[in-house]
């Protein structure tokens, strides 16, 4: 009886171990399963990667044909008396960041808007303002009125009024001026090198009074109205004469 017992309980732990095998090969196989199972790939993943790469594709070569057209181009140039020159700075570039009274303007040669070169050290003998400007610029827009009424109240005198565009196409400054009724000498600045290293300029529009020997005397940053130009016109004689 006592033998018959022990292999009843025998029997009994068989069935009871049997169970939880079958239970952990069903887990591995399952955690194999989904090992090995592929991602599927559907219509809209092949779709996203195809779009994908286009936009980048596409970038890639708008930017190389960007970088070839300005190396074939090659820099801009201004046509002085006849002869064929290199626009922007002359001479060494301007490396204490704003220009400050007391300090010589800043040479450069730059194309004039519809017309030939003009080089700022040929006007020495006049006093000449400066005006940075942008036809995005809203303060520049609100400033030209007042500046158009200056240029003409001192126009064919020893002052010169000289506006620089700063990196816009030409077409973009002749409407400006043409909606604005505007006839002040345009100066076009198309890589900014003038207005951002030669003068350090940080906002818009920014002036600057150069007496008759090229030093400037005064300048502005921001807009001014006629009455701060008329002042800063007078500051500038009383230091240096006329």
């Amino acid at each position: 009886m006592e033998l018959e017992a022990q292999n009843v309980k025998g029997r009994a732990d068989e069935k009871t171990v049997a169970p939880s095998s079958s239970a952990n090969n069903s887990q591995a196989d399952a955690k194999t399963s989904l090992r090995t199972e592929p991602i599927k790939d559907t219509t809209a993943a092949r779709v996203a990667r195809f779009a994908a790469g286009s936009i980048f594709g596409i970038v890639f070569l708008v930017v190389c044909f960007v970088l070839l057209t300005t190396a074939l181009k090659g820099p801009d140039t201004v046509n002085m008396d006849g002869i064929n020159t290199s626009a922007g700075l002359v001479g060494q570039n301007n490396s204490h960041g704003h220009v400050t009274a007391g300090n010589p303007a800043p040479d450069f040669v730059l194309n004039q808007l519809g017309g030939n070169g003009l080089q700022l050290s040929k006007l020495q003998g006049k006093t000449v303002l400066i005006n940075f400007w942008a036809s995005w610029c809203q303060p520049c827009i609100d400033e030209m009125p007042d500046l158009q009424k200056f240029y003409q109240a001192h126009r064919g005198g020893n002052v010169q009024v000289l506006t620089v565009n700063y990196q816009e196409p030409a077409s973009a400054a002749k409407s400006f001026f043409k909606d604005h009724s505007l006839t002040m000498p345009v100066v076009m600045d198309t890589t900014g090198k003038v207005a951002a290293w030669g003068y350090g300029i940080q906002q818009f529009p920014e002036s600057y009074f150069v007496d008759k020997n090229g030093i400037v005397q005064d300048f502005s940053y921001g807009p001014m109205s006629l009455t701060a130009m008329e002042t800063k016109l007078n500051h500038v004689w009383q230091v240096s004469g006329k």
